[in-house]
């Protein structure tokens, strides 16, 4: 007699037959599943985006009414002559870009902080107290004169403004 062939059990492979059918469609159930609610999530993701899109277009549109009909250069030539040219001098990499201006007396230089760390413009003349990074902060020059400054935190940094 053969141990390793066996009659097989015709009623305990009927119930493992079963298990595995009843187990294929729950799999399958929840592979649709998981696709509709993907797919879902996706359009509702979608529309929020149009429909706030709509909104930040809706507002600007009555932004703009809202200011009047009047072209909005017709100030523009009159506003031109009345502001006083302003230099700028960007801080980045811990330095003044330019490190000297030219200016004329009323005229106004301009610091922007383009550097990840706070800095400061300060001379004898004038302090902009601290400017943190993505700030700026503006001086209007109205006396001629030769006006060295550097940040007080990093003292390495230097600069110049030549005002006519």
């Amino acid at each position: 007699m053969n141990l390793h062939r066996q009659p097989a059990n015709s009623a305990a492979t009927e119930n493992a037959q079963n298990v595995r059918a009843a187990i294929q469609p729950v799999e399958r159930e929840s592979r649709v599943t998981h696709r509709m609610l993907r797919f879902c999530f996706f359009a509702i993701s979608g529309l929020v985006i149009i429909i706030s899109g709509g909104f930040l277009i809706r507002s600007r549109d009555f932004k703009s009414k809202s200011q009047g009909n009047a072209p909005s250069n017709a100030l523009a030539p009159a506003a031109a002559t009345l502001a006083p040219t302003v230099f700028q001098v960007s801080i980045r990499n811990l330095q003044f870009y330019p490190v000297t201006n030219e200016v004329n007396k009323g005229e106004a230089v301009e610091w922007k902080n383009d550097d990840l760390v706070p800095h400061t413009a300060t001379s004898t003349s004038f302090d902009s107290g601290t400017i943190a990074s993505g700030q700026s902060w503006r001086h209007t020059f109205t006396d001629a004169g030769v006006f060295p400054y550097a940040c007080a935190f990093h003292p390495q940094m230097k600069g110049v403004v030549i005002v006519k």
